[in-house]
């Protein structure tokens, strides 16, 4: 349904307002972090992002899945995007074991490598798997992302207990270098970039997280 021309207006001044004060907690979060509440900080950065997700993304899609998908495609940094080889083989192993052997040799074609989704993508569409296989199997591998990790790792566990420091993958190689950390600091820049996206969104559309399915949250009965 359309609206008319005052109406968007005044639907954008609630939604300007909402992400002012949005951005406000967003920047208080390095103030936490510098008077040594760390886990309060980190906490609140995934929540954030989480928050920011489900209100964009929405749909019928997990919270994991749509954590993921934000960190993957808004955070503009493409290690949130990688598939941990080992996690990824974990993961098959439930919902695509007849991939397994595929996988195996692909990991060990690149030993200790983060794997970009397009080569996984590429070898399976050249393998001799069954079409159904292939597209299981691409539509899942999100699951063994970092992206994907760090909802269960991080956010997981500092919501639910017993807390998370953040995650280092030490063995991991990844743009030449040995070793991956996901801090605080990586995570808040994360946060940023899909703050800013979600509000650029939701000011160019008149809609709430940019999401034209999201409630109305001014609209009476």
């Amino acid at each position: 349904m359309t609206i008319s021309d005052e109406d968007r207006e005044a639907k954008l001044i609630f939604i300007e307002a909402f992400f002012e004060e949005f951005e406000r907690r967003i920047e208080r979060l390095p103030k936490l972090l510098a008077d040594s509440f760390k886990d309060e900080a980190l906490t609140l950065c995934v929540v954030y992002i989480d928050h920011l997700a489900s209100g964009h993304f929405g749909g019928d899609q997990s919270n994991n899945e749509n954590f993921s998908r934000a960190l993957r495609t808004l955070s503009g940094d493409s290690l949130f995007a990688m598939i941990h080889p080992r996690d990824l083989l974990e993961k098959a192993a439930g919902f695509c074991h007849e991939a397994l052997p595929l996988l195996e040799s692909v990991v060990q074609n690149h030993p200790n490598a983060l794997l970009e989704e397009a080569l996984l993508r590429r070898a399976v569409q050249e393998s001799g798997l069954a079409e159904p296989v292939k597209q299981k199997l691409n539509s899942n591998l999100w699951r063994a992302s970092i992206a994907s990790i760090c909802y269960s790792h991080i956010r997981g566990q500092l919501v639910h207990g017993p807390g998370s420091g953040g995650l280092l993958f030490e063995d991991s190689l990844y743009k030449g270098k040995v070793g991956v950390k996901v801090d605080f600091d990586l995570l808040y820049r994360a946060l940023r970039s899909i703050y800013d996206s979600v509000k650029t969104k939701s000011l160019q559309n008149a809609e709430w997280f940019g999401n034209p399915s999201y409630p109305d949250r001014n609209k009476t009965g």
